[in-house]
């Protein structure tokens, strides 16, 4: 049922958007949009959701060349979390983006050139909102310009 529902939400906003929707399957499903210079990775496992992230990320980014990062966990009951980004490092990205942080795992990089890559996990989206709002608000404050179009909303 969760693997029916998250289909159809990717296959809507491909569809209103008029974007491809790329997606394959081997041991996890993966769904991918490319916009522009911008590229949106969803991949989970479909027996465990938990294990899902939502990649926004620069088609240009470089993965050999981070220069900056920034690693933050979400709090859970009788987990460790991982180790976080020292409080004293200087944030590189908007403050904005810091509310996504009481809500998912967050993990922002930076290349030598100044692309953005931007992983959130666990993301296991349940209306077409839930996707709207995280994508909008990472693309509004990093690139300044919406993902997907607001019309969706009305």
């Amino acid at each position: 049922m969760e693997l029916l529902r998250i289909n159809n939400l990717w296959k809507f906003l491909g569809i209103k958007n008029n974007l491809t929707v790329n997606y394959s399957i081997h041991d996890e499903m993966k769904y991918s949009l490319v916009k522009g210079g911008l590229e949106l990775t969803h991949q989970f496992n479909p027996k465990f959701l938990n294990k899902s992230f939502l990649k926004l990320q620069e088609r240009s980014f470089q993965d050999k060349l981070v220069y900056q990062k920034f690693i933050s966990q979400k709090q859970r009951f009788g987990i460790k979390p991982k180790v976080a980004s020292p409080v004293v490092s200087s944030v590189f990205f908007p403050k904005e983006l810091l509310d996504l942080q009481k809500k998912f795992d967050l993990e922002i990089q930076k290349d030598r050139k100044g692309h953005f890559k931007v992983i959130i996990s666990p993301f296991a989206p349940k209306t077409v909102y839930d996707i709207l709002n995280v994508v909008n608000l990472v693309s509004r404050n990093l690139w300044v310009k919406n993902f997907f179009a607001e019309g969706i909303r009305n």
